[in-house]
């Protein structure tokens, strides 16, 4: 009997070699297609948007895009200048030959963006390409601030955003009528509040801050504003405001409410 079972599970792991053997070696390998899935004109992209991921705004980030020509003439590549000043862009060669390859280098620089949360930038490329001669990248990211490592006294004396109202609700309003609020932060710590920036991803919200500087024991204000034209029925905004607050660098506000025709 356990000759038997010696023998059921060396054959089953003989067949799981096998198996696994025949996947790896069996595999075709990746065409243009899955290595370059992406066209503009004559230039296959591995990528035509690149997402960089968490940036901290202290941070240099780095990553590449890879180019195959698909043309029967080699494709000039140049950026004339129109690169954003937090970015440096270089190509690997000032053209690409005919069949073959190159690489798009970006080195992404967090501080000099001087922005926050979710950030995106196009990048163009010009060529000489009589498809398309101006390629597009995205370039995509997510920017946080980086604090030091406090002390425990330190802590003591750090800047404290309050907000005590986070949510408004603007009740039921018609089809393209305006409603704005304000959101009052308040500092309860003991050094300058910052209130760096307030952001939504809808072009129906506009912000406003009062000051971006809040003194120990002062407040300030971020008016929402929301505009609800083409929207109908139950409706919730969220607003982000970045602070230097290190236990919040970021606080969630909301404008909500129905809309009706």
């Amino acid at each position: 009997m356990k000759s038997l079972l010696k023998f059921f599970f060396l054959a089953s792991l003989l067949y799981s070699y096998s198996s696994l053997a025949q996947s790896y070696f069996g595999s075709s390998a990746p065409t243009l297609q899955d290595k370059f899935p992406k066209r503009i004109g004559s230039l296959r992209f591995s990528a035509t948007t690149l997402n960089l991921g968490r940036i901290g705004n202290n941070e240099v980030k780095k990553d590449t895009v890879r180019i195959y020509n698909t043309a029967s003439r080699a494709i000039t590549l140049s950026f004339n200048g129109k690169i954003p000043a937090h970015m440096q862009v270089n190509s690997s060669s000032a053209a690409v030959e005919a069949g073959g390859e190159a690489w798009i280098a970006i080195a992404y620089d967090g501080g000099l963006k001087n922005d926050f949360g979710f950030v995106l930038d196009r990048i163009s490329i010009s060529t000489n390409d009589s498809v398309q001669s101006v390629k597009f990248i995205n370039i995509t990211a997510t920017i946080y601030e980086v604090f030091s490592v406090l002390s425990s006294e330190d802590s003591m004396l750090v800047q404290k955003a309050r907000v005590p109202e986070t949510a408004f609700n603007y009740g039921t309003i018609q089809n393209g009528e305006k409603r704005s609020h304000d959101f009052v932060v308040y500092n309860d710590g003991k050094r300058e509040l910052k209130l760096h920036k307030a952001k939504s991803s809808c072009g129906c919200i506009q912000t406003v801050i009062s000051k971006n500087a809040v003194a120990a024991g002062d407040s300030a204000y971020v008016r929402v504003m929301f505009d609800s034209f083409g929207k109908e029925g139950t409706d919730s905004r969220k607003i982000n405001l970045y602070t230097n607050d290190p236990a919040q660098p970021e606080i969630k506000l909301e404008m909500n409410g129905q809309i009706i025709k």
